[in-house]
């Protein structure tokens, strides 16, 4: 069973956001999608401040690994800080593990928010320091939406990171995979096209307690499986979101296989499923067939088309946190206080 440290402390506003870019650095490729993040940021009552080497773009990652440590290092021992925010993902987080401080990191204790390949990052400050990471919005993507965030993303940041009541999550209305050229900037031209949701859906009824964990499910399986910063999954609940790069059906089926046979479908109370991007309609109802085949043996509530991940708009999920599941009435709750109070 995962053991985690108190809560990280609460924003408030004034506070500071410190930008990282453990893997792709995005701030320096699209600077117009960092500046919408840090106004939208802003309008909040927030500071921003970019790391070092957060904007630099050296190849397919940011900088150097022990240069992006570096920056962790600096955002979570600066007192200022209370928010160590991921500019985006990547695919080179992983890169970073061998020179991290987890003394430094675990006696910290700030938000520090993860998305997609950043996942690695969230496991390993679970793992190695105790630290409650969230999973939501990075800056260059769901916190730079023009013209302005959408209500729901920044609904449940406010509540995750400001917020003193429980969080009950619901389903969004709308949803968007659009994507408009950020190279072009396209994307300053108008606002996504947003569809309508047709909200959570039961692959499996029954109810579930645990901490809340999970985050990418390419990420956990190329680059956490078989690590030193893999998670005892016992008596959590699990949640897998799946990448930009859409994979298939038949490439989950082969994802999940693995987690089957590594028996995380017997370990863990309940599963959550975030809505795929980039998918045709038709190949919905399929993965969610091979979501049910996969966990049949486990026999744990499920629930899919969660507003996690790849799409927009986009929860934030305090993981570590004890959360409540009914699968079946579509409840997931966070049942104790995302953030302490200072």
């Amino acid at each position: 069973m995962l053991t985690f440290g108190p809560p990280p402390m609460r924003v408030m506003p004034g506070d500071t956001v410190a930008v990282v870019s453990p893997s792709f650095g995005a701030p320096g490729a699209w600077p117009h999608r960092a500046e919408r993040g840090r106004a939208n940021l802003e309008s909040l009552g927030l500071r921003v401040r970019m790391m070092p080497n957060a904007a630099r773009t050296d190849s397919w990652a940011s900088a150097p690994a022990e240069a992006r440590a570096d920056d962790l290092h600096e955002a979570f021992a600066d007192e200022s800080i209370t928010v160590v925010l991921s500019s985006i993902g990547g695919n080179h987080s992983n890169q970073v593990l061998p020179y991290l401080d987890y003394e430094l990191i675990g006696s910290h204790s700030k938000i520090f928010q993860a998305y997609s390949d950043t996942t690695v990052l969230a496991w390993a400050f679970a793992r190695h320091a105790g630290l409650r990471s969230f999973y939501g919005p990075p800056l260059v993507l769901g916190l730079a939406e023009y013209p302005r965030v959408l209500d729901y993303t920044e609904r449940w940041l406010r509540a995750a990171w400001f917020g003193t009541e429980p969080l009950d999550f619901s389903a969004s209305e709308q949803w968007t995979d659009e994507f408009l050229d950020f190279d072009e900037q396209k994307d300053l031209e108008r606002a996504r096209r947003l569809l309508p949701n047709k909200g959570w859906v039961t692959l499996r009824e029954g109810a579930a307690q645990g901490p809340l964990i999970g985050g990418c499910l390419e990420t956990i399986c190329w680059h956490l499986k078989g690590s030193s910063e893999w998670l005892d999954l016992s008596g959590c609940i699990l949640f897998l979101e799946t990448s930009e790069e859409a994979p298939s059906p038949e490439t989950v089926d082969a994802y999940l296989t693995d987690l089957e046979r590594l028996g995380v479908f017997e370990d863990i109370t309940g599963l959550l499923m975030g809505r795929p991007a980039y998918y045709k309609p038709e190949d919905v109802g399929v993965l969610w067939e091979v979501v049910q085949r996969r966990t049949e043996s486990g026999g744990i509530p499920v629930m899919a088309n969660l507003d996690i991940g790849h799409t927009d708009p986009l929860l934030t999920i305090p993981m570590g946190a004890a959360a409540y599941l009914d699968a079946g009435d579509h409840v997931l709750r966070v049942t104790e206080d995302a953030t302490s109070s200072r």
